[in-house]
C-alpha cells in the first residue's frame, strides 16, 4: 500500500529518534559501566555498597546490548517494530539489575520507591522517540514492571502501594498526553512554516483561528488578481552568468514577497521572474482591490531601489503589472499527494492579458475597469499615486471591450 507523504515523514523522523534513543542508551550504560568498574577496583567510592563482580558483569552485558542496538539502528534498514523490542529489553534489563545487583538496597520498603522511580525513568527515556504507539506500549510495560518488582521483591504488602500505582498511572498518562501534544505541535509548526512561504503571517494565524482545512476543493469568490513580470529579462539573463541571475532573482523575489505580504496578498505562484498574486483569498476584505493597487505601487518603488543598489546603469530593469477584479474558482487543486492553493478561471487570464498590455502602452501598472470601480474615491495624495484612463480595448480571447486605467506612481 502506498504511503502518504506525511507517513513517510513521520517514519523518517521516528528512525532519527530511534537513533537518538540508541545513542543515549549507549552513553548511559558506558558511563555506568566505567563508574562501577573503577569503583569495583577501589579507585573511587560513589555508592553505599561497593559494586561486586556481578554488578560489573551485568554492566558490560547491558553495554554489549546497547552497542548491538546502536549498530542495528545506524547500519541496518530501519524496522518500525524495533522500538517495541528495545522498550521491552530496557525494562527487562533494569528489572534484572534490580533483582541481581547487590548494590541496590531493597529493605525497609525501599524497593517500592526504587520500582516506581525506575519505571518512570525508563518510560521517560523511551519518550525520546516521540512515538504515540511506543509511549502507550512503554506505559503498559512500566505498570507491569512496577507490579512485578513490587510484589516480587517486597517483603510485605505495603499500605501505600495503591496510591503509588495511581500516582504512576497519572504520570504515565501525562507522559502520553505530552508526547501526543509534542507531535501535533511539530506538525503544526512545520505546516505553519510552509504556509508562511505563501501567505502573510496574519493570514496563517487566521487559518488556524478558523480551523481552515487544506483539503482538495474550491469555491467561487470575488478576488483581485495581480500579475507582475520583469521586462526584457531574457536579454538581462543572457548577459550574465547563471549565478548572477539566480542571485538577482532571489533578491528581487524576496523584496517583492515582503511587499505583497505587507498588503495581505497571497502569492499564488512564481513563474520564473513573474509573480501571480491574489487578494481576497483565502480571506476577503472590503479593500482588496485597493490593497492590490498599493502593492503594485510599492513594487515599482522597491524595484527602483533594487536597480540603484545593484548599479545596473542603462540596464535598469522595469516591471509590468496588470490587475483585475472578478470572480474565480479559489481552492486547493491537485492530487492527494500534491495540492496547490490557487485561483483559476477566465478572470485570471484577463488579469494576465492586462499585464501584457503594459509593454504596448509603455507604462508600469494597468488595472481593469472593475478594479477601478472598487478603488474610485478611496485613494488620495498620501497613497502616492493617481489613476488615469488609458483606452478601451478588446484583449485576446475576449469579445467584449473593457476600459483600462494606468496607475501613475508619484
Amino acid at each position: 500500500m502506498k504511503q502518504s507523504l506525511v507517513e513517510e515523514i513521520l517514519i523518517a523522523r521516528e528512525m532519527k529518534n530511534e537513533k537518538t534513543v540508541a545513542l543515549v542508551r549507549f552513553v548511559l550504560f558506558s558511563v555506568t559501566s566505567i563508574m562501577d568498574f573503577v569503583s569495583y577496583l577501589g579507585w573511587i567510592n560513589y555508592t553505599i555498597v561497593t559494586p561486586s563482580f556481578i554488578t560489573v558483569a551485568l554492566d558490560f552485558v547491558f553495554l554489549l546490548f546497547a552497542s548491538i542496538v546502536l549498530f542495528i539502528v545506524n547500519f541496518l534498514p530501519y524496522q518500525p517494530y524495533l522500538k517495541f523490542f528495545t522498550i521491552t529489553l530496557d525494562y527487562f534489563i533494569i528489572g534484572l539489575m534490580i533483582f541481581l545487583d547487590p548494590t541496590i538496597q531493597k529493605g525497609n520498603g525501599l524497593i517500592y520507591f526504587i520500582a516506581m522511580t525506575s519505571a518512570i525513568f525508563v518510560y521517560q527515556f523511551n519518550q525520546l522517540r516521540h512515538s504515540k504507539t511506543g509511549t502507550i506500549y512503554g506505559a503498559f510495560l512500566a505498570f507491569v514492571y512496577f507490579v512485578v518488582i513490587s510484589f516480587g521483591l517486597g517483603e510485605e504488602y505495603p499500605f501505600d502501594i495503591l496510591p503509588m500505582m495511581i500516582g504512576l498511572a497519572m504520570i504515565l498518562g501525562v507522559g502520553y498526553v505530552t508526547t501526543v501534544s509534542n507531535i501535533e505541535m511539530v506538525k503544526e509548526a512545520n505546516t505553519k512554516q510552509m504556509m508562511e512561504r505563501y501567505l502573510p503571517s496574519q493570514l496563517v494565524s487566521e487559518f488556524y483561528k478558523n480551523k481552515v482545512q487544506l483539503e482538495p476543493g474550491g469555491e467561487n469568490k470575488e478576488v483581485t488578481i495581480l500579475f507582475s513580470d520583469i521586462r526584457s529579462f531574457t536579454k538581462f539573463s543572457e548577459q550574465r552568468t547563471a549565478e548572477e541571475v539566480v542571485l538577482f532573482l532571489n533578491e528581487y523575489l524576496s523584496r517583492m514577497t515582503d511587499v505583497i505580504f505587507k498588503f495581505n496578498g497571497t502569492i499564488d505562484k512564481f513563474i520564473g521572474d513573474a509573480i501571480m498574486t491574489v487578494f481576497g483569498a483565502p480571506f476577503k476584505n472590503e479593500d482588496d482591490a485597493l490593497q492590490a493597487v498599493k502593492t503594485a505601487v510599492e513594487m515599482i518603488r522597491e524595484l527602483t531601489k533594487l536597480n540603484q543598489n545593484m548599479d545596473l546603469g542603462s540596464d535598469d530593469l522595469k516591471v509590468g503589472i496588470g490587475i483585475h477584479t472578478g470572480e474565480a474558482i479559489v481552492g486547493n487543486i491537485g492530487s492527494d499527494r500534491r495540492l496547490d492553493y490557487t485561483v483559476i478561471g477566465d478572470n485570471v487570464n484577463l488579469a494576465s492579458r492586462i499585464e501584457g498590455l503594459t509593454k504596448h502602452y509603455g507604462c508600469s501598472i494597468l488595472i481593469s475597469d472593475t478594479t477601478y470601480l472598487q478603488i474610485e474615491g478611496k485613494y488620495g495624495d498620501p497613497d502616492g499615486f493617481v489613476v488615469r484612463e488609458i483606452d478601451l480595448v478588446v484583449v485576446k480571447g475576449k469579445s467584449k471591450a473593457i476600459t483600462i486605467y494606468e496607475v501613475v506612481v508619484l
